[in-house]
């Protein structure tokens, strides 16, 4: 389980920039408000991973926007502190990922559709923790 997780989290890092946020415009998959906000919560989860990246702060990643679970899974996948991980090899101030209008919301679960620079997509998977979304996983299309 730890190799996945660090590949899935490799798929994501490399590309972490948001190229695009989906617009203004509703979300199609959601009927409530409530949903449409935690929806735009977990565009604001993927904004900070792209600005923590951008300026280089791996703490704010393994802090902030990643759950304690996925921080523990990369520590120990690595053989060394999140942070350290993170900083090392995937924060980018120029990497690109676009994030899809596919983000669905089932309590205090959510998914969202990127897709990566290269053209690969991934999902990503949050969690509700602390009363904030924060990436729970990343699973890449190859990984299933």
């Amino acid at each position: 389980m730890p190799r996945e997780v660090f590949a899935g989290i490799s798929c994501l890092i490399c590309a972490i920039a948001l190229a695009a946020c989906g617009g203004s415009d509703e979300p199609r998959d959601t009927p409530g408000s409530a949903v449409q906000d935690d929806q735009r919560a977990v565009l604001g989860t993927v904004d900070e991973l792209r600005a923590a990246s951008r300026r280089g702060d791996a703490r704010a990643i393994c802090k902030e926007v990643f759950t304690r679970s996925l921080a523990r899974s990369i520590t120990e996948a690595a053989g060394r502190g999140c942070v350290e991980e993170v900083r090392k090899r995937y924060v980018s101030p120029d990497a690109e990922i676009s994030v899809g209008r596919s983000i669905r919301v089932t309590g205090d679960r959510a998914t969202a559709v990127i897709r990566e620079a290269g053209g690969e997509q991934s999902t990503l998977h949050l969690r509700r923790e602390g009363g904030r979304w924060r990436i729970d996983s990343v699973a890449s299309p190859d990984a299933g």
